[in-house]
C-alpha cells in the first residue's frame, strides 16, 4: 500500500489508523462503503491508503483537518478527487447535505470532542441509520484518559484537571516521572467524561442498539455499527478475528512498554548531555579565572611540585571530549 513502510522502526509511535489498514478495509467493503468522511487526517497517511483503496471503485472521500500539514495537502494535489475540509469535526459535519456511509473519527482525543462528533452525528441521522463508525485510540493512553491539541477549543468546565509538558506510562492513573510525552493531558486517567473509549461507551448507552468492536494494536482501532444494519453481519464477520484478540493485547503491551523504555532512556541521555554541558561551561570558565592560575601554583607549592591540577589537563580533557 502506498506510503507504508514495512521496516519496523521502534521509535516511530505508530500513531496512524494506517497500521491497520488490511484490517480496516475489508470492513469496509462489507459496509459496501461509497461514501466516506475522515476525521483527523493529521499527515494524510491513512488518507492515502484510503483513497489508493477507494478511489478505483468511485468512493467519495473526504477528510477533515483544521490546520493541514503540508504533507497533507501534498496530498490533496495528487489527488483531485480528494476533497478537504478545513474544519473541525463538528463543522465539518454541518457543513454536509448528508451523512456519508462511513466515517472515521481519529481527530482531538478527548471526551468532549468526540461526543459532540458522535452527537451530531445521531443528530443529523435522526431515525435513520447511523453510519459505519471507525475509531482510533480506543486503547491505552486514550482509552480513559483526555488528551488535548488545543485545550482552550474546549469549554473549562468540560476539561479535566489539565497537566502540561507531561508523560504518562501504563499502570500508573497519574503522571510518571519517564513515559509519552503529551504537550496536554489530563492529570489522572479514568473516572466519569474521560478518555475516547468512555465517551462511546456512554454514546451507546444513549443510543442503543450498537454493538463495538476493539481491535487492540496500534493504540487501538475501534468500530461500531447498529446491530440492525443491513450489512451488520457482513461487518460483525470481517472484524471478529480482531475484536479483542488477547494475542494482540499482549503485542501491543510490550510495543507500548518498548515505546516508553525508549522514551525515558532518551530522556536519561538528555539529561546526561545537559549535565557533560554544564561541565564543560564551568570548566571553560575556569580556566579563564586568574584565581585558577592562583589555585593551581598553590597547589603545586604545597604539593612539593607535583600539583593537585593543572590548566592544561582541564585543556586537555576539554579537547578531548571535542574531539570524540
Amino acid at each position: 500500500m502506498s506510503g507504508k513502510s514495512t521496516e519496523p522502526n521502534p521509535i516511530q509511535w505508530g500513531y496512524s489508523l494506517e497500521n491497520v489498514a488490511e484490517i480496516m478495509q475489508p470492513c469496509l467493503e462489507a459496509r459496501e462503503t461509497r461514501s466516506l468522511l475522515e476525521i483527523g487526517s493529521f499527515a494524510g497517511e491513512l488518507t492515502e491508503s484510503l483513497l489508493d483503496w477507494g478511489s478505483p471503485k468511485g468512493v467519495e472521500i473526504s477528510t477533515v483537518e483544521p490546520l493541514p500539514p503540508a504533507d497533507l495537502l501534498s496530498v490533496v494535489e495528487r489527488h483531485p478527487e480528494l476533497t478537504l475540509i478545513e474544519d473541525t469535526g463538528v463543522g465539518a459535519l454541518g457543513s454536509l447535505d448528508r451523512l456519508p456511509d462511513t466515517v472515521i473519527i481519529d481527530g482531538d482525543h478527548n471526551y468532549f470532542t468526540l461526543t459532540g462528533e458522535l452527537d451530531k452525528i445521531a443528530e443529523m441521522a435522526g431515525d435513520d441509520e447511523l453510519p459505519l463508525l471507525m475509531f482510533h485510540d480506543v486503547c491505552w493512553p486514550h482509552e480513559r484518559r483526555d488528551t488535548y491539541y488545543a485545550p482552550d477549543r474546549v469549554p473549562e468546565s468540560e476539561r479535566r484537571p489539565l497537566a502540561h509538558k507531561c508523560t504518562i506510562a501504563p499502570g500508573n492513573p497519574g503522571l510518571s516521572e519517564g513515559g509519552l510525552p503529551f504537550d496536554w493531558a489530563a492529570a489522572r486517567e479514568g473516572g466519569p467524561k474521560n478518555g475516547v473509549l468512555t465517551a462511546i461507551e456512554d454514546f451507546m448507552k444513549r443510543r442503543g442498539g450498537l454493538q463495538l468492536a476493539v481491535v487492540p494494536v496500534f493504540f487501538g482501532f475501534g468500530m461500531l455499527w447498529e446491530t440492525s444494519a443491513s450489512y451488520a453481519d457482513a461487518v460483525a464477520s470481517a472484524i471478529a478475528p480482531f475484536d479483542r484478540n488477547p494475542v494482540m493485547e499482549r503485542a501491543e503491551a510490550n510495543r507500548v512498554a518498548l515505546l516508553v523504555r525508549t522514551h525515558q532512556d532518551a530522556q536519561t541521555i538528555r539529561e546526561q548531555n545537559q549535565k557533560i554541558a554544564d561541565y564543560e561551561e564551568l570548566l571553560g570558565r575556569m580556566l579563564q579565572s586568574s584565581a585558577l592560575g592562583v589555585a593551581e601554583r598553590i597547589s603545586k607549592v604545597r604539593q612539593r611540585g607535583n600539583p593537585i591540577f593543572t590548566r592544561q589537563e582541564i585543556q586537555d580533557t576539554l579537547d578531548r571530549k571535542t574531539t570524540d
